[in-house]
């Protein structure tokens, strides 16, 4: 059977990244596919789906951290603006944990099932935010060492096939776009001055590196120009990768 692709959108908060994903979703159902969105059974049902209840699902919805288990507490408390500091190695080893049994548990299984896995964010995060969070506090915490952790080392063995990364080049659009959002992370990480020193972060050539040496292609979409050109350019995209 044809392994399932795995395909990751990242980026800055309120970049647009739901719009891609939003527009793959369409997409994949205007070719007939069955979606299951796992994050309605994480809300429903506190742990990760089981091959019998994803059923015959052709796309699964994902994202990360997940709403389940550890990363019900990454969000609830390790990245929430609750005046609580947690060390960026802490945060990136409870991230590492998340990622790690959310392969195990759900993504191996059903990309070997030949399912596709359509997720927002993955280790690309932790080596953009943990490792500026590092910086911020005078600390060395480099990309190899943020990949070192066993959560990220293993899923490393199993990277995404196709990591795409909407970009602006306005970053007080992309932290008014967060605050305009139905949805409140409460997270910590969405201000002006973080997301500004994370642009480059996501562009830089350390950062390329990785996932090449990964063997993953990275594509960069302009979606700083309106919301339908996002969508045309994601209708593009799955057609070309997805289809």
């Amino acid at each position: 059977m044809k392994r399932g692709r795995f395909v990751v959108v990242d980026g800055l908060d309120g970049v647009g990244k739901g719009v891609f994903l939003d527009t793959f979703v369409e997409e994949a159902k205007a070719d007939g596919k069955k979606v299951f969105d796992v994050h309605k059974f994480w809300k429903s049902h506190d742990f990760h789906p089981s091959p019998a209840d994803v059923g015959n699902a052709d796309v699964l919805i994902t994202s990360e951290p997940t709403f389940c288990g550890t990363g019900r507490y990454i969000r609830n408390e390790l990245i929430a603006k609750n005046d609580r500091s947690y060390s960026p190695q802490a945060v990136a080893e409870a991230y590492a944990l998340d990622r790690h049994i959310l392969y195990e548990q759900l993504l191996l299984p059903a990309l070997e099932r030949g399912i596709d896995v359509y997720q927002s964010r993955s280790f690309s995060s932790s080596v953009t935010y943990q490792r500026q969070s590092a910086l911020d506090q005078g600390k060395d915490f480099s990309i190899a060492d943020i990949m070192a952790i066993p959560g990220n080392s293993f899923c490393a063995g199993y990277p995404m096939n196709l990591l795409v990364i909407p970009t602006i080049t306005d970053v007080e659009e992309a932290v008014q776009r967060s605050k305009g959002r139905d949805k409140d992370d409460n997270c910590k990480f969405e201000n002006l001055a973080f997301q500004l020193k994370l642009k480059p972060r996501f562009e830089s050539d350390e950062f390329k590196h990785l996932f090449a040496s990964l063997g993953v292609s990275i594509v960069y979409m302009d979606a700083g120009v309106s919301i339908e050109h996002s969508q045309h350019q994601a209708r593009e995209f799955y057609q070309k990768h997805l289809r």
